[in-house]
């Protein structure tokens, strides 16, 4: 008995046993019977079959016998040639199959020679041999393609494990790929935020730098203003004081306190004081509402910078002068004869 693979639709490899049953000839008057042995079978399991053009009878039957294990056979058994093939039936009992081939009512001929039927049975021999030589030819012809065709089956198999197992390789190689990459591109786009944010501190503490040095600039620009217009006031005042005429008429004389000059230098100090005052309060009005609403500019500053020193030089000018001529005043009138 041997033992073959042979897959079975559900995708699991089925083990095949092949049994070579047992059976007997009886050659009776009236037919031939053959009985065969076939344990464990059923009747359902059993199939037989005539073959017109061979005369041959087939039997062949398979049943499980469990954990994907079935036991099968294929037997081939020629019909004689005196049966009516027509006539031929079957039965299965005790586990045994009984197959009749009723026999042709043949009449005997008469002086016929012994060799003639020697020959006949020769060459019925002959055909018999020849019909089952093509029986076992065609069985393993069909075992052939059969075998042919698990080989195919399991090329096609492996195959496609092959293809699967690659196309898996190549997917997570593509996937190392682009996870390099977008490692890569993280990498250089950290790097370039980082030189931008260093270039803009750099640029932040550069303009600083130059706000301080513009501011400083700036300040020493005021105080050297400041300076100017006050050397430049003082300068007035002195070219203004000299006009200041005591004029002496004898004893009884009376001292002249102010020229004409002067009178008018001070008027238009007065006005020009009044009018940078009226100025000065003014633009303090709007700053201190730009300061309140936060939308002071660095050239208002210096304007209120610049309006503050101005109030400051033309006061000291007014008070200057004033006690300038509050001096000459004393002096024409402790010069005054008594």
């Amino acid at each position: 008995m041997a033992a073959r693979q042979q897959p079975r639709g559900t995708g699991l490899v089925v083990q095949y046993e092949d049994l070579v049953p047992e059976s007997e000839w009886k050659d009776q008057h009236e037919a031939t019977i053959l009985t065969i042995d076939l344990p464990g079978f059923t009747k359902e399991q059993i199939k037989v079959t005539y073959v017109h053009t061979s005369r041959m009878i087939r039997v062949t039957g398979e049943r499980p016998l469990g954990d994907r294990r079935w036991s099968r056979f294929n037997e081939v058994f020629t019909v004689p040639q005196n049966c009516l093939v027509d006539k031929i039936h079957g039965s299965f009992k005790n586990n045994a199959l009984t197959i009749t081939m009723p026999k042709e009512t043949i009449t005997k001929m008469p002086n016929l020679p012994e060799t003639s039927k020697t020959v006949a049975e020769k060459v019925k021999q002959l055909e018999e041999k020849r019909l089952l030589e093509e029986a076992v030819r065609k069985e393993k012809e069909e075992e052939d393609e059969k075998k042919r065709k698990l080989l195919e089956e399991k090329e096609a198999i492996l195959r496609k494990l092959q293809e699967e197992a690659k196309a898996k390789e190549m997917a997570d190689k593509a996937r190392k790929l682009q996870e390099e990459a977008r490692a890569k591109e993280m990498a250089e786009a950290r790097k370039f935020q980082e030189e931008v944010r260093a270039r803009k501190l750099q640029e932040e503490a550069k303009a600083k730098e130059l706000f301080e040095e513009r501011k400083r600039v700036e300040e020493a620009s005021l105080k050297k203003k400041s300076v100017d217009e006050s050397v430049g006031n003082r300068k007035i005042i002195e070219r203004v004081l000299p006009e200041v005429d005591y004029t002496k008429s004898g004893s009884g004389s009376v001292t002249k306190p102010v020229s004409g000059r002067a009178s008018e230098v001070m008027k238009s100090a007065e006005e020009k004081l009044g009018y940078v005052v009226d100025k000065e309060k003014k633009i303090e009005k709007g700053m201190m509402e730009k300061m309140r609403g936060k939308k002071i500019t660095s050239e208002e500053k210096k304007l209120m910078l610049n309006t503050g020193v101005a109030a400051l030089v033309i006061f000291a000018l007014g008070a200057y002068v004033s006690y300038t001529f509050c001096s000459s005043s004393s002096s024409s009138s402790s010069g005054k004869p008594e």
